[in-house]
């Protein structure tokens, strides 16, 4: 049986790695950052990330895959059931802990019971507008002409 290795923040990026900082003073509009120091810099956030926020062991094992796979753990994964748009400060935890809470919680529901609960947690509903609403959601001249932003 093969002994499982202990899982070691520097092992994410060369063992040789140093950030040109010559480079990057001498022009950081044009500097190009490597994969390797892409790399340094999730590991390196990672390993505060990890001293910073609790979580269970099978979080901490997803959530190294994560950065293996070339993402910060404060970046945002997709959700399986929401549509997040980025502008709020979800990550990777926040996304999969809500993903466990909203499975759990349509476990044993049909299609139409989970569309349901998903459009509450949303905040959608189906009912017309309110009075109050119906001016926030009519349309000015300026979107009337440019109904694609254009």
């Amino acid at each position: 049986m093969a002994k499982n290795r202990v899982f070691n923040v520097h092992d994410l990026y060369p063992a040789d790695y140093c950030f040109d900082s010559e480079s990057f003073y001498a022009d950081p509009e044009g500097y190009v950052f490597t994969p390797e120091d892409i790399a340094y810099s999730n590991a390196m956030e990672l390993e505060q990330y990890e001293r910073e926020v609790p979580m269970t062991y099978y979080e901490k094992t997803l959530l190294r895959k994560w950065v293996m796979s070339g993402h910060s753990p404060r970046e945002m994964p997709p959700s399986r059931y929401l549509c997040l748009t980025g502008s709020e400060p979800y990550d990777f935890l926040d996304v999969h802990r809500m993903d466990k809470e909203i499975r759990r919680a349509m476990k044993g529901m049909n299609k139409e019971e989970q569309k349901a609960y998903l459009m509450e947690y949303m905040g959608w509903t189906d009912e017309e507008p309110s009075d109050e609403d119906a001016d926030f959601l009519e349309l000015s001249e300026w979107d009337q002409a440019h109904p694609f932003g254009l």
